[in-house]
């Protein structure tokens, strides 16, 4: 009963990509250039970008089934699946409810949820706000924390970041939906039991989602393996898109 909103180009093997909390399509634009021998599929899950918001509770299993769903509409019985920061968690659920869907997975800047290792509160309070969709001034002020101190180098890039940002603004319930989903969630139970190959990649320096999280999913999986950028934020997998589309074509053709 979710009215969601996709976009599919390029040929090849089929990708579907899942971002973060409150972030439409849009972002994966950096990344998406480097992709263009896949097939992507770029999701705004519910509560985000364009798609509708839920009413009443909506938790991970939820999302796993909108997003299964999507790649029913299309035609695709499976497919490889990237999530990035709560993307990643998304995808790890519908691995774990829809396995036949699932190809080869790639978890980029995120975590296993509850039990897994935590940032510091105020860290986490500042990204946790809503006003980071509807306050120029309280982004800016937060960015370095999601793409590292560089961007206060790069005012254009933060400008069109900004600009992304005005035009798809998540409802503040959306918002929220999305951060509950991913707080009373966690996957460390069954990871163990997910039998696809699953690709790990964080940055070493990225303060939202530590580092070590990603070894602990690389660790507990059957057939995981983890690439760290040194150097690399939050937002590695997009600022680093022509190092991290690479790992991840190699991963997929299984080189």
């Amino acid at each position: 009963g979710q009215r969601v909103r996709y976009r599919v180009s390029g040929d090849g093997p089929p990708l579907l990509m899942i971002h973060g909390v409150g972030a439409p399509l849009e972002f994966w634009r950096p990344l998406e250039t480097h992709l263009d021998d896949f097939r992507t599929v770029m999701v705004d899950p519910p509560g985000s970008g364009r798609s509708s918001t839920p009413r009443g509770s909506f938790g991970m299993r939820q999302f796993a089934a909108v997003l299964a769903d999507v790649l029913g509409h299309l035609g695709l019985d499976s497919a490889n699946v990237l999530g990035l920061s709560l993307g990643g968690m998304m995808a790890q659920e519908l691995a774990r409810r829809s396995p036949q869907r699932v190809e080869k997975l790639v978890l980029a800047s995120t975590t296993c949820g509850l039990g897994s290792v935590p940032v510091h509160p105020r860290t986490w309070a500042a990204i946790a706000s809503p006003a980071r969709f509807y306050s120029q001034r309280h982004y800016r002020k937060i960015a370095p924390i999601i793409y590292g101190e560089r961007i206060v180098d790069d005012p254009a890039l933060l400008d069109e970041y900004l600009a992304i940002r005005a035009r798809f603004r998540p409802s503040v319930r959306g918002h929220y939906l999305q951060l509950r989903a991913a707080t009373t969630w966690s996957s460390r139970p069954w990871l163990r039991k997910l039998e696809m190959p699953v690709l790990v990649i964080s940055g070493s320096d990225d303060r939202l989602v530590p580092l070590a999280n990603a070894r602990m999913i690389a660790f507990a999986v059957k057939d995981g393996r983890l690439e760290i950028i040194d150097g690399g934020s939050h937002a590695c997998l997009l600022q680093e898109a022509a190092r991290t589309s690479q790992l991840i074509r190699r991963f997929v053709q299984g080189n």
